[in-house]
């Protein structure tokens, strides 16, 4: 058994879990002083807030790495303090409903959907492994894809397992990344193998891959990059049924694929002495460029990554989106090392984080993911609490997309 699988183990039971909050007296008092800070300008002294720096949390059960140690109680963080920053967002404690056709607002999955060798499916919007973090049970669950006119079917081709290492660590196979930009086909990585379903042909490829592999991404609608943990991976032509080494020592881990054939695959990484956008194109060894990461307007009001999660989802015109664990260290006041989740967006020319969107400490670990953008200025992610959401990254606005949460591994392409 390795550490890395056996943290991407811990994760997947634990992905739910909300870490308890210890200090809400404490939270409580600091408000009050502040309200009487604002009404008396000349009253100097105010309660102190204890100051509590956060270990980083445990890895995203994708990222699977050496576990953290515990964390220890944490502050909660007010989300009113970060109403008025500029370029950082809150979601609001109950967002307007506003569903994306044809994504069903409760995301149910229907009992005895079809399966797809008598339903073939010419285009998907989204493909979903059920989970129970709860259950005892870890058998393989089937996966599900929607349709544009928003049926359900159920895929019964592939012969699918779920993906394990030497140790016999375990975890469900589907990946945010694993649907083509076409929504035509669904990638799986497998032990020694991936496996594309073809959904217009309702047929199963099964492609043989050295290795546990355990993560894929698009590079247009023909080749799936394939990784097993580390930076690398291997391009896989689906339909000639072939296997080449890729020259890019890009991370399937952190890398969003990209819709067009050959083109740029940016990845968001940590490195000594700073954090990292770096973009490589396929075929070559050496990556086109490689920014610091920076906050720009963002920067000066304490804002700062520790690490991403997940993939970074480009947009198509030079931004990507990914999940990651961060700080808050204003100048005055409590500071927050590590323990803030959030989705951010980079430029992957300057490096700059566009956006951000603070979603506090009160949430199970890896709570969040963002899984496709929604034309130019929207995404859409999903949260542990609020399950579908749309983040609009010009205005702000958030906007509810599932009335609960989606208790699934999802991946989406919308039209």
């Amino acid at each position: 058994m390795t550490a890395d699988r056996l943290t991407e183990l811990l994760e997947e039971t634990s992905a739910d879990v909300t870490p308890p909050a210890f200090a809400a007296t404490a939270w409580a008092t600091a408000r009050r002083v502040r309200r009487r800070r604002q009404v008396l300008a000349t009253v100097a002294a105010f309660a102190a807030v204890i100051a509590v720096t956060v270990p980083l949390r445990g890895r995203d059960r994708d990222d699977i790495r050496p576990a953290p140690p515990a964390p220890v109680p944490s502050v909660p963080v007010p989300s009113a303090r970060v109403v008025a920053v500029r370029g950082v967002d809150v979601v609001p404690p109950a967002p307007v409903l506003r569903p994306v056709s044809p994504l069903p607002a409760d995301f149910t999955i229907p009992a005895g959907a079809p399966e797809l060798s008598g339903h073939p499916v010419d285009r998907a919007v989204a493909v979903v492994q059920e989970r129970d973090p709860e259950s005892a049970d870890r058998s393989m669950r089937p996966l599900h894809v929607l349709d544009a006119a928003g049926k359900w079917v159920r895929i019964d081709v592939g012969d699918l397992v779920r993906t394990h290492d030497g140790g016999g660590n375990e975890a469900d196979p589907l990946r945010s990344t694993s649907l083509s930009p076409d929504g035509r086909r669904v990638a799986v990585p497998q032990p020694e193998a991936l496996v594309v379903i073809d959904l217009p042909a309702a047929k199963a490829h099964r492609i043989p891959v050295l290795g546990l592999n355990e993560q894929v991404m698009w590079s247009g609608d023909a080749i799936v990059l394939v990784g097993q943990g580390a930076a690398g991976v291997v391009r896989v032509d689906w339909a000639a049924a072939t296997v080449s080494p890729e020259p890019a020592a890009m991370s399937a881990w952190h890398g969003g694929g990209s819709a067009v054939a050959s083109g740029d695959i940016a990845e968001l990484i940590g490195a000594e002495g700073g954090r990292k956008v770096r973009v490589w194109r396929p075929g070559d060894a050496r990556p086109v460029r490689e920014v610091p990461v920076g906050f720009g307007l963002i920067k000066p009001v304490g804002y700062g990554v520790s690490e991403w999660y997940g993939p970074a989802v480009p947009d198509g015109t030079g931004r990507v989106a990914a999940a990651a664990w961060g700080d808050y260290a204003p100048a005055e006041g409590p500071r927050y090392l590590g323990g803030v989740q959030m989705l951010t967006v980079v430029n992957t020319a300057s490096g700059l984080v566009d956006r951000l969107l603070d979603l506090g400490m009160e949430r199970g670990k890896s709570c969040c993911r963002a899984l496709d953008w929604i034309g130019d200025d929207a995404l859409l992610l999903q949260t542990d609490l609020e399950g579908l959401i749309t983040w609009h990254v010009r205005t702000g606005e958030i906007t509810r997309v599932t009335t609960g949460p989606v208790r699934a591994t999802v991946s989406i392409r919308l039209p």
